[in-house]
């Protein structure tokens, strides 16, 4: 797969994203198991007495690895996770707590795996883990300048890389399992690159989440500076109504990190800047089929905007304008 530049979103680098899915893989041999996620380098030992079943899911947005792995019985991994990357993992499915590094996981916990960290994890006889793995260089954290010291080396100088946070959690499994079933069952929705560069922006913002919950405390902002950041990124979307803008490309143009950025929008709008870039998002896609002549379908007015979901856009623009987009286009035309 050729590999991307550092920082390929926004609209100063259109380079197309590829992607690619490897199908869901079945196996009831571990050792054939252990081998099928690719460039990881893991050794399985089985626990728990019975059959052994497993499954891996697992599919590419650029350089971003998306996967899903099923087991039916207790285990212990160990070895290494893909070179040169840090990855997230958050589980779906526990038939009771696993161990990550010697410490109690469980469903309010996020995991993490750099370069220097070995894989060590317990199971359970039944467990399903969502798992996120971006190349370093692509961190987003690493780039905007918010941290004094390199907070990859920080991540890896922790005791163990496992948070608790509930909320982080649930939209890990929310976003990845979404993500990962797009792909796999719904290429579709991603054949524009407008679209794919939407969701890579989204799955830097998880890892991105990350290293800022388990590095930071709540920053302060000074009303006047909330009010000129949001003032500028709010400027910067209305001067580009038919781009599919993302927070990174905010940040960019408001010179701030994604952490004060957020702060700031929370301080004047009461909302999230990924929230309020929804809420101009789906206005555009409203304006735009107010104004076509039938030809465009709400598919392409979606993915034009970035929308690479298209039920979850739906529900979106129902729950901010009270009617389905379909009903926009039919009292239009």
């Amino acid at each position: 797969m050729q590999g991307l530049p550092a920082a390929p979103f926004g609209p100063a680098a259109p380079a197309p994203l590829p992607w690619r899915v490897k199908t869901a893989t079945h196996s009831d041999d571990l050792h054939q198991h252990m081998r099928l996620l690719t460039a990881w380098e893991q050794s399985y030992d089985q626990l728990s007495p019975g059959c052994f079943h497993g499954a891996i899911s697992e599919a590419w947005i650029g350089d971003i690895q998306i996967f899903e792995e099923s087991l039916s019985q207790a285990v212990f991994q160990h070895g290494a996770g893909r070179p040169g990357t840090l990855s997230v993992g958050v589980f779906a499915a526990l038939s009771d707590a696993a161990r990550w590094q010697g410490v109690a996981a469980g469903f309010e916990h996020v995991s993490c795996l750099t370069r220097r960290h070995t894989l060590e994890m317990r199971t359970p006889r039944h467990s399903t883990l969502l798992g996120l793995s971006i190349p370093l260089a692509q961190c987003p954290a690493l780039h905007d300048g918010e941290f004094d010291h390199d907070p990859v080396d920080a991540l890896e100088r922790l005791a163990t890389p496992l948070i608790h946070h509930p909320v982080l959690a649930a939209r890990l499994r929310q976003q990845l399992g979404t993500a990962l079933f797009t792909l796999m069952q719904q290429p579709p929705q991603l054949a524009l690159d407008a679209a794919r560069q939407q969701l890579g922006c989204e799955l830097l913002g998880l890892v991105d989440a990350f290293i800022h919950a388990a590095l930071t405390a709540e920053t302060i902002v000074s009303p006047a500076k909330a009010r000129r950041v949001v003032r500028l990124a709010r400027d910067y979307m209305l001067a580009h109504p038919d781009t599919p803008l993302t927070v990174l490309d905010l940040c960019a143009q408001t010179h701030t990190s994604r952490r004060t950025l957020h702060d700031c929008f929370e301080h004047v709008v009461g909302m999230s800047p990924a929230a309020y870039l929804k809420v101009v998002r789906l206005n555009g896609v409203r304006q735009t089929l107010t104004s076509t002549d039938g030809r465009l379908t709400i598919g392409d007015a979606a993915a034009r905007w970035g929308f690479w979901h298209l039920s979850q856009f739906s529900l979106d623009y129902k729950k901010l304008f009270g009617e389905l987009p379909s009903r926009t286009l039919r009292r239009v035309n």
